[in-house]
C-alpha cells in the first residue's frame, strides 16, 4: 500500500465512522449542550469542516479557505471559536452538513492528486506542534477528525442513543 492510499483509507475511515454518528441525531438535537460551554454536534462538524480547509487545503495546498467554505465558518467553527447553544448564531444543520462533505470530497481529490515528493515537504503556515510536513498534516486530519467523532459519540450517548456496532 502506498502512502497517499493509506491516507485517503484514513480519511475515509474516520469520516465513515463520524457521519454513521450523525446518521440518526434529529436537527433539533445538533445544538444540544451536555454541559455549558461543551461543544455540540453542530460545533463539532462545522469545526472538522474549517480544521480540513485550513489543514488540507491552505496548509497542503496554498488554497484560499473562503473558497471552499463560507467565510463566517472560521469565526463560528474555527480554532478558538465558542460554541453557543443558540441555533439562530449558526447556519442550519442541513448547511454545516453540506459543507461539510463538500470541504471532505474536495480534500479527498486534492490529497489523491498529490505527489508522493510532495508529501515530505513542509506544510505553509506557522510551526504546528503535531506535525511539521504534509503527510503528517494530512494524517493529523484524520486523527482530529476521530477525536471530535469521541465527542459526538458521547453526545449521542447522553441524547439516548444506541452505541454504533
Amino acid at each position: 500500500m502506498q502512502v497517499i492510499d493509506l491516507l485517503i483509507n484514513r480519511l475515509e475511515s474516520s469520516r465513515g465512522w463520524t457521519c454513521g454518528l450523525l446518521e440518526d441525531i434529529e436537527a433539533s438535537d445538533w445544538f444540544f449542550q451536555p454541559a455549558p460551554g461543551v461543544q455540540h454536534v453542530a460545533w463539532q462538524v462545522g469545526h472538522l469542516a474549517s480544521s480540513q480547509v485550513t489543514l488540507v487545503h491552505a496548509r497542503c495546498f496554498g488554497k484560499t479557505p473562503t473558497d471552499h467554505i463560507p467565510a463566517r465558518f472560521k469565526e463560528l467553527f474555527g480554532k478558538g471559536s465558542s460554541p453557543d447553544d443558540d441555533p439562530s448564531l449558526y447556519p442550519a444543520p442541513t448547511e454545516i452538513r453540506r459543507v461539510f462533505d463538500a470541504v471532505h470530497s474536495e480534500a479527498l481529490e486534492l490529497v489523491r492528486s498529490i505527489s508522493p515528493d510532495e508529501l515530505d515537504r513542509p506544510t505553509a503556515g506557522d510551526p504546528h506542534p503535531m506535525f511539521t510536513n504534509k503527510v503528517q498534516c494530512i494524517a493529523m486530519v484524520s486523527m482530529h477528525e476521530s477525536f471530535h467523532a469521541g465527542q459526538i459519540a458521547l453526545t449521542r450517548r447522553i441524547l439516548g442513543k444506541a452505541p454504533l456496532r
